[in-house]
């Protein structure tokens, strides 16, 4: 099963490249999509991407849907694509279980990766998404760890 979501996955990319609109009523596309466009978004502003969907090797449910550099910064990014009518936004629907959860995946990636003295931070990328189309606010340096 995950070979065809890989598959279909990469199709979407590829349409969505080429600026083909496709219908974002599957919550999986809606993902995929809002990770597209994140990511896209962060190229455009020179921001260099390590990771997509990285899952730590110590506990699978550790997951960072996209890990960047910025400059000499290490970024995590939590993305959030929700349709424009939600009642709240991707930022304020990271709970507090997504919240360990994200902490808990950063700090497994910096260990396995990065001694104690590598800078990072935590960013929230919202995409609102329309029937096929979405607007990116992106949220730098977020503090959502006590």
């Amino acid at each position: 099963m995950a070979i065809r979501h890989l598959i279909l996955r990469l199709f979407y990319n590829f349409l969505w490249v080429l600026g083909i609109s496709v219908s974002l009523k599957n919550n999986r596309v809606r993902g995929w999509y809002g990770e597209w466009k994140a990511g896209s978004y962060l190229k455009g502003k020179d921001f260099l991407l390590i990771h997509k969907n990285w899952h730590s090797p110590l506990d699978a449910r550790r997951e960072i849907d996209l890990i960047a550099k910025d400059q000499e910064c290490i970024v995590f990014i939590e993305v959030r694509a929700r349709a424009k009518n939600s009642l709240n936004g991707g930022y304020h629907s990271i709970n507090q279980k997504k919240r360990q959860s994200l902490l808990s995946a950063c700090k497994d990636f910096l260990r396995l990766n990065y001694d104690n003295s590598a800078n990072y931070r935590f960013d929230v990328i919202e995409v609102d998404l329309d029937q096929t189309n979405g607007n990116v606010l992106h949220h730098e340096n977020v503090s959502l760890f006590p």
